[in-house]
């Protein structure tokens, strides 16, 4: 009789061999790096202390983490296997093609969806309730998802459902007084010549946050509400020495020190600023009577970021100073939430107020706890409250 189980015990020596020798390599490597933690603890210099107490701990920890190269040598390699077996780098990047990456929230969304649009398109309703009950205009400008001006470059990356119906949504919800900018189609036939979002960032360039700010200023032109362009210029841009940029998403590809070729290139650009033109000093001026800004500028921070220089640009296309009350970190409708409920808007409005909101934030949760928002608001938000 033949014995079917000797190829398989045979292969299964093999393996279990091989998984050894694997095995014995991983544990050398690691034990020659565990030796080397004794550098860390060898280079310690303790700070004087008065008082024993968990303050030195902590010293002694911070050290013996940035010295030890375990931690950063076993993240390096995961990330690189990762990268070289599954093309894929750390939750919030996705690796698309010719060295572009992209932010994951512009492929994914969240359970309950359909709620959290419901309540992000309450906050923009009941924003231009309070805004037009002031008599105060509303002009708000959407970021595009940068998947949606280079789709070319995602490779098998597939955008959820949801990324396709923000943006009819979001017109269900804007009223007649709000001027609502869309960037898509002005995007896409200046997508071939120009810059418009970096390879390796979320945000757009200053190319991008330049042609942004001059549909913006058309737009409030049109409607009679940039009232300034037409006097003599006070602002004006001036270019810098080309330098290169490595962006937030390569964050989500911790590779150096031990893998830098695996890391995609680096992106170039002209940093560019905005600056007021030097002007003789009025009698006013003098007396320190300088007047408040009159358009306010609300939004995240493709907003707050000087090195896209959104702001600049809108600044010297609508010929004004801006009140900024952009905020990095926490999406558009924080800021604007503090904004209305805060104590400058109370004391002083507006002529009128500008709204930066990325398209792929309508999909995220507000996080507005902690604002002191209207009951109303607060009873409608939880009457559609994700669950």
């Amino acid at each position: 009789m033949t014995d079917k189980s000797a190829p398989g015990a045979a292969s299964g020596t093999g393996m279990k061999g091989g998984y050894a020798i694997v095995g014995i390599v991983f544990a050398l490597v690691v034990g020659a790096l565990s030796l080397s933690s004794v550098k860390a603890v060898a280079t310690y210099r303790a700070p004087p202390v008065t008082v024993l107490d968990g303050a030195l701990v902590r010293n002694f920890e911070q050290h013996f983490d940035k010295e030890f190269p375990l931690r950063t040598a076993s993240v390096n390699f995961w990330t690189a296997l990762q990268l070289v077996l599954f093309r894929e780098g750390k939750i919030g990047v996705l690796l698309g093609q010719d060295g572009w990456l992209y932010s994951n929230e512009e492929f994914h969304v969240l359970p309950r969806w359909e709620q959290i649009i419901e309540q992000n398109l309450e906050v923009i309703r009941w924003t231009q309730t309070t805004l037009s009950e002031a008599g105060i205009p509303l002009v708000v400008v959407v970021v595009p998802e940068k998947a949606h001006i280079y789709p070319e470059h995602v490779g098998d990356h597939r955008q959820a459902t949801a990324h396709g119906q923000v943006m009819a949504r979001l017109r269900s919800a804007i009223s007649e007084q709000t001027t609502l900018i869309t960037l898509n189609e002005t995007y896409a036939a200046a997508k071939a010549t120009q810059p418009l979002f970096f390879h390796t960032d979320t945000h757009w360039t200053p190319t991008g946050a330049r042609i942004a700010a001059r549909a913006v200023t058309d737009a409030m032109k049109a409607k009679g509400l940039a009232t300034k362009v037409d006097q003599p210029a006070a602002f004006s841009t001036t270019e810098q020495p080309e330098t290169s940029f490595a962006g937030d998403l390569l964050s989500f590809l911790p590779l150096e020190p031990m893998f830098p070729s695996l890391m995609p290139k680096a992106d170039t650009y002209i940093p560019v600023a905005t600056k007021a033109i030097e002007k003789e000093a009025s009698a006013d001026a003098l007396l320190g009577d300088e007047s408040v800004p009159e358009v306010a500028v609300v939004g995240t921070s493709y907003t707050a970021n000087d090195r896209w220089n959104f702001q600049g640009y809108l600044s010297e296309f609508l010929n004004e100073p801006l009140a900024d009350y952009s905020k990095e970190g926490i999406g558009p409708f924080p800021p604007m939430a503090q904004f209305l409920t805060g104590p400058d808007y109370a004391s002083h409005k507006p002529r009128v107020v500008i709204w930066e909101i990325p398209e792929r934030s309508l999909l995220g949760k507000a996080a507005l706890a902690g604002i002191p928002l209207p009951e109303s608001l607060n009873t409608k938000l939880a009457s559609i409250k994700p669950r």
